[in-house]
Formats: structure tokens, sequence, C-alpha cells
């Protein structure tokens, strides 16, 4: 059931929490995007999504979350935190 799109997580292994960055891309913008936070030495992940994402801004997106909780493969299962914005 594979449409080869992507999520991109910040992960806080810390607090076991984590922000979502983007969604809806192809596995290489999800591979840049991982490549561009951790140049700036951030934990970000690539995740598999299961479809397409309606919801147009990821951090109010319940679809993103859900394929966090299913195919992040961090356990425990880490608890959302929204972006911080200035």
């Amino acid at each position: 059931m594979s449409n080869n799109l992507s999520l991109v997580i910040l992960y806080d292994a810390r607090n076991n929490a984590y922000t979502v960055c983007d969604h809806n891309l192809t596995s290489e913008e999800a591979d840049n995007m991982v490549a561009m936070w951790k140049e700036q030495l951030l934990n970000a992940i690539k995740v598999d999504q299961r479809a397409a994402h309606r919801t147009t801004d990821p951090q109010d997106c319940r679809a993103c979350r859900r394929d966090v909780a299913r195919a992040s493969g961090l356990e425990p299962k880490p608890r959302f935190q929204r972006r911080k914005t200035a």
C-alpha cells in the first residue's frame, strides 16, 4: 500500500516528543530535508506515509500523527508537540 510519500519529524529523545516539519514529500525531498536538519545537529526522521494527507498545515494534520505512531519505529510511542513559532 505504498504511495512513496513521506513526512519528516524532529524528534527530541530526552522528552520523547516530536514535531512535524513537513508532509506529502517525495522520498528524495524527505531525504534532503532530513540531511538539512542533521547538518544543524537536530534529530530528523523520515516516516513513510500510508496515503497523501489532505490537511495543508502539517502541525494540524492528524494523519501525520497516526503515521508517526504506526511507522516511526520509536518506542515508547513519542508524544506530539506543536512547533513553537516566533
